[in-house]
């Protein structure tokens, strides 16, 4: 009888299925190499927090690995303001300004830093999220969270 070796992931103890910060960063850099993944996930985290209702960024908040939670906190330009609901345009200008990014490649960076939050939480919990999102934002996140559609 033979014995199979088993994969061993490493995991926390919360809700989804992330790691930690280094290993949600790794893939966020390994997705989008032309830009800082610290940056680029707070650009997106910021502006994401300002589309989905405070409760449902509070399960995703709570679904992240403890030392990446402080990045979905509420941009540190934006706290003790009201979220605003903003358009196609106003979503990515404000990822690009706070990337220093062309908007044109503002589609690229949020489909890499989604990718690597899909890594970080479970299935239940990214539906849920798509769902909540606008119709021009839904396609980058479900393609994004199925692999597929990468914008060049």
């Amino acid at each position: 009888m033979s014995m199979q070796k088993q994969d061993q992931t490493q995991s926390w103890s919360g809700l989804g299925v992330g790691t930690d910060r280094k290993s949600f960063l790794d893939k966020v850099s390994a997705q989008i190499p032309d830009y800082d993944a610290e940056q680029a996930a707070e650009a997106v985290f910021c502006a994401l927090t300002e589309e989905l209702p405070g409760g449902l960024v509070q399960h995703l908040r709570d679904q992240l690995p403890p030392d990446v939670r402080p990045m979905l906190g509420a941009c540190h330009r934006h706290r003790g303001e009201e979220p605003a609901k903003m358009d196609r345009d106003d979503f990515y200008l404000m990822v690009a300004n706070h990337l220093n990014a062309e908007p044109e490649n503002v589609r690229l960076v949020l489909h890499g830093v989604f990718a690597a939050l899909h890594t970080q939480i479970v299935e239940a919990e990214a539906q849920k999220i798509e769902h909540q999102l606008p119709k021009w934002l839904q396609g980058t996140w479900a393609a994004a969270r199925l692999q597929i559609d990468r914008p060049a």
